[in-house]
């Protein structure tokens, strides 16, 4: 089996499909993030449909009869648009990602390992996602299921990316020349988990709503420490907020050396001057969505910047993991 499969032209489409499937992705998270953001998540009280019709109920008879078939619930036509709006979305990621993966699948003489597992894990997360946004709705906005959701979109969107990094990569002179060593792998593995730790944090931030627990800096409403309800981390929304604070100090730390420690490093000094503008600015957006009490565009800056950094991280694993592949390079000095 070749070892550079992605390489063959078989998979320059899948190539295309991929980069399209992941902006897509990136534009859904943003979406359900805009969502939760402007309370609409139950904007439609049942699922797949609104009210029962495949689209938001707009017309006379359709919210007459919505308000009939759902009296406890009044119809928020703008609120229901930006849910279904999502949903559209949403469905057509889904549409993308079966034709993604099947392409991988029965391409021609497509039996690379690489292919057959990254099309298997796309599916079984599109399930799991697809299950889980139905259960955002039945069960009413339930945190772990709005958290869960909010996870395995992410996780698609990185397999989507790591996807077409790979079936992208063509023949590089530089990284022809020079092999990445196995503590630097390690190291960004780490702010892998690092980022996917705090952005974890920050979606249990979300979905409880807790944004604005604290609404000064660096106290939190006066306190420098504020008393931590580490038994009812589960819904006291100070110790919530605090311990997305108290990651994201943790995340800057890590981040900002690895941004130093890539960019003694030639072949990576592109990607660390981005992850250190990126780490900058969501910091700076941190701190502005408590000082202006979370205005909606704002929240949706630090969602997306958050989704950067995290695809700059995956950029760079993908880059150091291929030079790593290369039995015939010599170490980065």
């Amino acid at each position: 089996m070749s070892q550079n499969w992605f390489i063959s032209a078989k998979y320059r489409h899948p190539a295309k499909l991929a980069l399209i499937t992941s902006v897509l992705a990136f534009v859904v998270i943003l979406l359900g993030a805009y969502t939760r953001l402007t309370d609409a998540g139950l904007s439609c009280p049942d699922w797949p449909h609104c009210y029962g019709y495949l689209t938001a109920p707009h017309t006379t008879s359709q919210l007459q009869s919505a308000a009939l078939n759902y009296p406890l619930i009044p119809v928020n036509v703008k609120k229901a648009w930006t849910e279904m709006t999502h949903r559209y979305f949403a469905g057509s990621e889904g549409i993308l990602i079966l034709i993604l993966s099947f392409s991988l699948f029965f391409s021609r003489k497509a039996n690379d390992a690489k292919a057959m597992i990254i099309g298997t894990i796309l599916i079984g997360l599109l399930t799991i996602q697809v299950t889980l946004g139905m259960l955002t709705v039945t069960e009413k906005l339930k945190p772990v299921i709005v958290l869960s959701h909010l996870l395995t979109g992410l996780s698609l969107l990185s397999v989507l990316w790591w996807a077409y990094l790979e079936i992208q990569r063509k023949s590089d002179t530089i990284l022809a020349s020079v092999k990445t060593t196995r503590a630097h792998r390690l190291l960004l593995w780490g702010a892998l988990f690092v980022i996917a730790a705090q952005i974890t944090l920050g979606g249990w931030v979300s979905t409880h709503y807790a944004g604005l627990a604290c609404i000064d800096l660096p106290f939190c409403n006066g306190k420098l420490l504020p008393t931590m309800q580490w038994a009812n981390v589960n819904s006291d929304l100070i110790t919530i907020h605090m311990m997305h604070r108290i990651g994201a100090m943790i995340t800057a730390v890590y981040l900002s050396f690895i941004a130093v420690y890539l960019f003694n490093k030639p072949t990576f000094r592109v990607i660390a001057i981005l992850l250190f503008s990126l780490l900058t600015l969501q910091l700076t957006l941190g701190i502005l969505n408590i000082l202006w009490l979370r205005p909606v565009w704002l929240a949706l800056m630090h969602h997306c910047v958050a989704i950067l950094i995290l695809l700059t991280i995956i950029t760079s694993l993908v880059k150091a993991t291929i030079m790593a592949d290369n039995r015939h390079a010599k170490f980065i000095p």
